[in-house]
């Protein structure tokens, strides 16, 4: 077997689409297919079907359920796998192992082992995107890593989604489903939530966070079909809070803390909460202490995260039309009355109007700035969508720093992107 270097799997990504498009034009939900994945599986002799799984699926919260489950069942002693994605800075971010990244070594030899299947079905006409390439890795190495349970969180919808190859996991998650990727996922709540209730197979439970009315019927179908249970996890109520932390109580009557900020960050404990009872209930051994703990201990960087305080400084990931609801939700709870001085940076291919037409009410002024991704929205034309609204806005500059903004500032919060977090220092 060819041993290539990190340096050389990085370089291999960078050549590759996210997500193959499809041969025969098709667009939708029926643009994807999950054959060539399935096909590069079968020649590494079918990974998947050697571990057990959590699977995450949703619009908004995968991310942060994912890692209270993670820390849950860290404090638990099972050895836990977390397959999460967009990377902030590395890729090794996507595969960690009981909160550690996959190291450098471990990467360049997991690609390695993976290589040359992929050039065996290249050969034969058959191409797997990089999405499809780093799911196959995630398998090999939490197989190696002796994983106990692995935490897969899907990409973009559910259906056709390159984790959606597995056998039946213990446990289905679905975090807040909403309006996003309608392109591919369909227009209406009832489309969206079909996609996500995709990785439903039998032989699960599904746990989900309280949801429209449309789509908790779309899962009750869903679930009645493949003769599974549903838990609805109740909404938690907030007993105090303050800008480092909350204090929370959920609909058991059980009490809890988290330094996680936002009324969502609480359902979403509320959801891991009720995953980690259920595979509790499967014989994996989390006590209430593992619980609170893991609760406690959870930090995921860029959502609604406090970065100084005086003024505050927010900086969150939401990037879509709920995201932006609950951002301002939670700005309007922890400073009341106070305007915001905004730095979006927000992609074109995103509601953009309804995700100002959130935001801009409560804005004192805002500054645009370009996210790291070629699908950004050029600052200036951001910049002139705010200023219609009648909000002064200015394209962020060299001239212009984030103590220059703070200095006239109430609070200042750096919102619109998950891909934004990432140049978090370049702004700062």
């Amino acid at each position: 077997m060819m041993k290539y270097s990190y340096d050389e799997a990085l370089n291999f990504f960078k050549s590759m689409p996210h997500f193959m498009p499809p041969k025969d034009g098709s667009s939708g939900k029926d643009m994807f297919s999950l054959d060539a994945e399935l096909a590069l599986l079968e020649k590494l002799n079918r990974p998947q079907d050697k571990l057990k799984y959590v699977h995450i699926a949703g619009t908004n919260g995968k991310g942060s359920t994912t890692t209270y489950l993670a820390n849950i069942l860290n404090e638990a002693s099972v050895v836990t796998g977390a397959f999460t994605s967009p990377f902030l800075y590395r890729y090794n971010e996507m595969f960690r192992v009981n909160g550690n990244d996959i190291s450098d070594e471990d990467f360049a030899d997991v690609f390695s082992q993976v290589k040359p299947s992929y050039d065996e079905l290249s050969a034969e006409g058959i191409f797997v995107s990089e999405y499809e390439f780093l799911t196959v890795m995630a398998f090999i190495y939490f197989i190696k890593m002796d994983c106990e349970l692995v935490l897969l969180e899907v990409s973009m919808g559910g259906r056709m989604d390159t984790t959606n190859v597995i056998p039946a996991p213990l446990v289905s998650v679905i975090t807040p489903i909403s309006y996003d990727h309608m392109t591919i996922l369909g227009n209406t709540l009832t489309d969206i939530a079909a996609e996500k209730a995709g990785i439903i197979k039998p032989g699960t439970t599904v746990v989900s966070a309280v949801q429209e009315r449309e789509v908790e019927q779309v899962l009750e179908e869903v679930c009645a079909k493949q003769s599974v249970s549903l838990e609805i996890v109740k909404a938690s109520q907030i007993i105090n809070r303050d800008i480092h932390g909350q204090r929370f109580i959920t609909s058991d009557g059980m009490e809890y803390e988290t330094t996680m900020l936002g009324t969502y960050q609480i359902d979403n404990a509320a959801v891991a909460i009720a995953a980690a009872r259920t595979l509790f209930a499967l014989g994996y051994p989390i006590s209430e202490e593992a619980i609170a703990e893991g609760i406690a201990n959870t930090k995921w960087f860029g959502r609604f995260t406090l970065l100084s305080d005086d003024p505050p400084v927010i900086i969150d990931g939401g990037h879509n039309r709920q995201g932006a609801t609950v951002l301002r939700q939670s700005l309007e709870e922890y400073f009341p009355g106070k305007k915001i001085t905004f730095v979006l940076g927000i992609l074109a291919d995103k509601e953009v109007d309804i995700i100002l037409d959130t935001l801009l009410p409560i804005a004192d002024k805002c500054y645009t700035v370009a996210v790291p991704n070629p699908r950004t929205m050029p600052p200036e034309k951001l910049a002139e969508m705010i200023s219609s609204r009648g909000v002064d806005a200015v394209v962020l500059g060299a001239d212009v720093t984030l103590d220059s903004i703070k200095e006239k500032a109430d609070v200042v919060c750096i919102a619109g992107s998950l891909y934004l977090i990432s140049q978090i220092n370049n702004i700062t």
